[in-house]
């Protein structure tokens, strides 16, 4: 890694890099790396209990005890305010223990999940020199960062874990006359100083602003329904002193719709115009700003708000999850807006839409009925389509299960080809990032095989769709999913030829859950377990993990998800604690437990 390369690394190409994460982990990575100063190994061990606060002139600071292979604390990172919001909000979701390591993966994983999102940032912006970020350019960012903000070089050599000042000389410029001039200042060897300006004021409206988008986020962790996720967003932004009205209006059918407000009664935009603010947003994917609403022909409809609740600035904010888009979010403020609130705005817009992928995805599985879905192609895009074509052969699924950043673990039935000989044309394939021979049955074989690319099933899952059925054969690939019922099934079906155009929604329905007394048993299991727990028990159930001789050992079912095997044997354990529970809980014999037959 060059030198030239850390110093290339602005705050605007830092800010390019955060955008360009994917998943709630790789932004954690990227900011305790780049605003913490972690070393991958160090964020490998991070654990929520390591964080710590301490009160300093009436201001709580967050600290991070950073700890070694063997567990001893070396040193304490200083950890910024909304980096601990981030670190606990995901430790929450994806159900961490305080002693758990919220970030599961090996150092080296780590290096990879930063050289991955360094790409994709290159390959959004253009700028090739993002190609060339690592862990190690990230903690010199943050080096640079703090020296520039003036903060003493003992200070950031203490949280940085360097030993020596010495070893922040590559961060540090050579000093001009400027510099020299500054440093003298105010000592006996300068001349006398000339009346001082005023002091710059404080960015108090920012400080709200972030104020209320922290309790957006406390609100979401808790809320269960999309209803629920649009008025809590609401309410918590108006709650404050930064915004005087607030808006959510559901992206559907092709058109905005409107679903929610606070802060001024019995108000609501003209969400269906076709020109304007709303629609530059939807047609960007980017926020659109004015601070004069009077002056701005885009935001002609918010003017009579706009007097009434007494706001000048507003904003229209893409409410999406990084694939589909939920529609839009619209605030007013009594003040300007500035490019940083602007970013602030931006990221809240994708923390809502996540959110709302979660909740359909609760409430897909909880719900009595769905929306069954249908969908053939005769094309050969589709990575099993292809597959069935070049072999000649049939795939049929068994089981799918979330894998390693986006990927999609698939526990296929392959008949008609040798398994060797489909694994091996599969590692060459882009949309594969690996595979390997879980069971040989003589006249079929079971293939687990992790998907990251093309494929209609992928497609599908990554807008929240179940899938229930996978076949595909040298003619045709079919996939059956349920959706919730208040689906957008006309964008859901657009997402899908855009990207397959010989592809065809055959059929739609609605459906009953068929069994409501497992279907009850399994929904109270599924609310019992986290996220995390329920991906590595299904994994290891179509893995063949539980049965004997094992289909596949820990250690290879860690790898294919991607984390150790003491994290696997951990969630595993967890899980089935919970599974038993749930299964003996209500058992009507008595309290000596089952009662065995005699022989």
């Amino acid at each position: 890694m060059s030198e030239g390369v850390a110093a290339a690394l602005s705050e605007a190409s830092y800010e390019r890099l955060r955008r360009a994460t994917e998943t709630h982990r790789e932004e954690l990575v990227v900011r305790l790396a780049g605003e913490a100063g972690l070393r991958p190994a160090e964020i490998a061990r991070v654990r929520p209990v390591d964080v710590t606060t301490h009160d300093h002139a009436d201001v709580a600071h967050n600290f991070l005890s950073v700890r070694d292979e063997e567990g001893e604390v070396v040193r304490e990172a200083y950890l910024p305010a909304d980096v601990e919001h981030d670190l606990r909000q995901y430790a929450r979701t994806v159900g961490v223990d305080t002693e758990e390591r919220v970030v599961s993966v090996s150092p080296r994983r780590v290096q990879m999940l930063v050289a991955d999102v360094g790409d994709r940032a290159a390959d959004r912006t253009g700028d090739d020199a993002l190609r060339d970020v690592s862990s190690r350019t990230l903690r010199r960012f943050f080096a640079r960062q703090l020296l520039d903000e003036g903060v003493d070089p003992r200070a950031v050599a203490a949280v940085g874990g360097w030993e020596r000042l010495a070893s922040l000389d590559p961060f540090v410029d050579d000093a001009d006359r400027g510099d020299v001039a500054a440093a003298f200042a105010g000592t006996d060897f300068a001349p006398a100083r000339q009346p001082a300006e005023a002091p710059v004021e404080p960015d108090l409206h920012f400080d709200a602003a972030f104020d209320r988008v922290r309790a957006v986020g406390d609100a979401l962790a808790e809320t269960s329904t999309r209803d629920g996720v649009e008025q809590r967003t609401c309410e918590a932004l108006v709650g404050g002193d930064a915004y005087e009205f607030a808006w959510i209006a559901r992206y559907s059918g092709g058109t905005l719709h409107a679903a929610t407000h606070a802060g001024v009664a019995d108000a609501m935009v003209d969400v269906a115009a076709d020109d304007g603010a709303i629609a530059d947003t939807l047609a960007s994917g980017e926020v659109r700003v004015t601070n004069d609403v009077h002056d701005d022909a885009g935001f002609a409809d918010w003017r009579a708000h706009a007097n009434e609740a007494g706001f000048g600035a507003a904003a229209t904010v893409p409410v999406d999850d990084g694939d589909t888009t939920y529609g839009v979010l619209g605030v007013g403020v009594d003040g300007t807006i500035s490019d940083r609130e602007r970013d602030l705005l931006a990221d809240l817009g994708q923390r809502v839409g996540r959110t709302v992928t979660v909740v359909q995805q609760r409430q897909l599985l909880l719900a009595d009925t769905v929306l069954e879905l249908a969908f053939e192609t005769t094309g050969d895009e589709s990575f099993f389509a292809a597959a069935a074509a070049k072999h000649g052969c049939t795939f049929e699924l068994d089981g799918v299960v979330p894998g390693e950043e986006g990927a999609l673990l698939y526990f296929v039935r392959l008949s008609g080809a040798s398994a060797e000989t489909v694994l091996s044309w599969a590692a060459d394939q882009p949309a594969v990032a690996g595979g390997r021979l879980v069971r040989d049955y003589g006249d079929e074989s079971l293939l687990e095989l992790a998907v990251t690319g093309a494929d209609i099933a992928k497609t599908l899952t990554d807008r929240g769709a179940s899938v229930r059925e996978v076949t595909a054969t040298p003619a045709e690939q079919r996939v059956v999913v349920d959706v919730t019922t208040d689906t957008d099934v006309r964008s859901l079906v657009a997402a899908v030829t855009d990207v397959f155009p010989d592809t065809e929604l055959v059929s739609k329905r609605e459906r009953d859950r068929p069994d409501e007394t497992s279907a009850a048993f399994r929904a109270s299991l599924h609310e019992s377990l986290t996220d995390k727990q329920a991906s590595v028990l299904r994994a290891a159930y179509h893995a063949g993990y539980f049965e004997w001789p094992r289909g596949s050992t820990a250690e290879e079912l860690a790898d294919a998800i991607g984390i150790t095997s003491p994290t696997l044997h951990n969630h595993l354990r967890r899980a089935q604690q919970k599974l038993l529970t749930a299964f003996f809980a209500e058992d009507d014999v008595g309290r000596g437990g089952v009662e065995w037959p005699d022989d």
